[in-house]
């Protein structure tokens, strides 16, 4: 079956009553409104004192009143680019389109030879893109894991210069400092060949992480501020952990990752109205039996399609989470909780759903083999987005009618004609009969994963980046190191 990944539609899944959304939308400018919001930095307390803002210096707490936030959604994008190298590949984020990616930054990986337990270099960086820019499935590469063999601090630009060589699909990638993120927007005004073109056509996005509840620590806000000055898509995101960091309750853990992006939009639009912001959600729950983060979680999936919901009441993009999962390795556990929350979140119209592919274990862990099936899993739910057609052909009763009752339909030309259209042939799963998949080697699905896996790292290679232009992201990152 051919799908077309660059133009899927979710928003089948509808969690929430129109009045369910605005109960929502209330509570969270009261939240921000009455509470308010921690920010950890002096520009940004003045900025929000000027705009009208109460700021209590001494506590940097910052109660944002909701004309503010209005105005802040009102002035942010409804409709975002996110560029591709390769224009096909271009992503446009915006009411219920739906895409799917990696997630970011495990600092282990499942070696693919020896299938061993590692720490992640630099190398898996590039491989990793190269997989992405080779699967069907996922539209982009969200850098999946932090490499252990290069200065902690200059990770972000190793990380850019493997994902700039390592893919033509669009990359997003955390900053970790002020000057990284100068130095990430510098790399991409280089390989776009100057600013104005970085700016019209984005071929990476960075994101900022709140820290809940309801704080915006130092190194984050230079980072907002710095990116949203720039004009290239910010992400701003939220990871509540419901029990532990936010409210057990569903609802409770929705409102306070909800009020924290938007505080984070609002600091964004005040900077440069107009920026291209994503509204972000890495929400899930607390194991309450041990208190560990519980990635695999079927709440995770409620959680995010609601924040899909919300996105779309907004008119905003948002960056969302699906396809994760507490097992250590691939296997029926990684299988069930990657299916159902990829399913969910899509079926909200949530558009960049991230870790969607390829993680492991809470996020630490990142298996090129989980890659290849995780590209299988949002390959089918693509086809459940595809949805069906209902005109007289594809009803067929003039069909159904010729055949009669007790024939079969294998052999008409309507079967031929229709089948690749209508079917999704999965690539990884087996539909052998026992007796032909023991004749043929009894491989597993993570035996059949990793051979594509090897196969395409053995003989994909991404269109080259100009030899002028890899020199000076080189440079970038000699320049930093000096």
């Amino acid at each position: 079956m051919s799908l077309d990944m660059w133009n899927l539609r979710g928003g089948q899944c509808k969690y929430l009553s129109e009045d369910g959304i605005r109960k929502i939308h209330l509570s969270s400018l009261k939240l921000l409104e009455k509470t308010g919001c921690i920010f950890k930095d002096k520009l940004a307390l003045g900025i929000f004192e000027d705009a009208g803002a109460k700021v209590d210096y001494k506590s940097e707490t910052v109660r944002i009143p909701a004309h503010l936030v209005e105005q802040a959604i009102k002035k942010a994008p409804s409709s975002v680019l996110l560029a591709g190298r390769d224009k096909k590949y271009d992503i446009i984020l915006e009411e219920n389109r739906v895409y799917f990616g990696t997630g970011s930054v495990a600092i282990n990986v499942l070696d693919l030879e020896t299938a061993k337990h590692r720490r992640a270099v630099k190398k898996d960086v590039y491989d990793f893109a190269r997989l992405i820019d080779a699967l069907e499935h996922v539209n982009f590469y969200k850098v999946i894991v932090s490499p252990s063999d290069v200065p902690s601090e200059l990770i972000e630009r190793h990380m850019a210069d493997a994902a700039f060589n390592g893919t033509t699909k669009h990359f997003s990638i955390s900053a970790y400092s002020h000057e990284g993120a100068k130095d990430l927007i510098k790399m991409g005004e280089i390989v776009a060949g100057g600013m104005d073109n970085l700016r019209k056509r984005p071929l990476l996005s960075i994101n900022v992480l709140s820290i809940t509840p309801l704080m915006f620590d130092p190194k984050s806000i230079k980072i907002l501020i710095e990116v949203a000055k720039s004009g290239i898509p910010l992400i701003i995101a939220a990871e509540p952990q419901a029990g532990t960091t936010a409210p057990v309750t569903i609802a409770g853990a929705v409102v306070l990752q909800n009020a924290e992006s938007l505080a984070g939009i609002v600091l964004a639009q005040l900077i440069n109205p107009g920026t291209p912001v994503l509204c972000g959600s890495v929400g899930s729950i607390a194991d309450m039996r041990t208190g560990q983060y519980a990635s695999g979680a079927v709440e995770l999936g409620i959680i995010n399609a609601i924040a899909g919901q919300m996105a779309q009441f907004y008119k905003i993009p948002i960056y969302s989470t699906g396809g994760m999962s507490d097992a250590k390795i691939p296997d029926i556990q990684s299988g069930y909780e990657k299916g159902l929350q990829t399913l969910l979140v899509a079926l909200s119209g949530a558009n960049y759903i991230h870790d969607a592919v390829g993680l492991l274990e809470f996020c630490l862990t990142a298996s090129y083999e989980q890659v290849v099936i995780d590209d299988e899993i949002c390959g089918m739910v693509a086809r459940v987005l595809k949805g069906i057609s209902l005109d007289e052909e594809m009803i067929g009763l003039d069909l159904i009618d010729d055949v009669g009752p007790g024939g079969n339909f294998l052999a008409e030309s309507h079967t031929l004609k229709h089948f690749k259209k209508e079917h999704f042939f999965p690539k990884i799963s087996n539909r052998q009969t026992r007796q032909m998949w023991e004749e043929n080697g009894k491989q597993t699905t993570v035996q059949v994963a990793r051979e594509k896996a090897m196969s395409i790292l053995r003989e994909h290679s991404p269109v080259p980046l100009d030899k002028d232009v890899k020199k000076e992201l080189s440079n970038v990152i000699k320049h930093a190191e000096k």
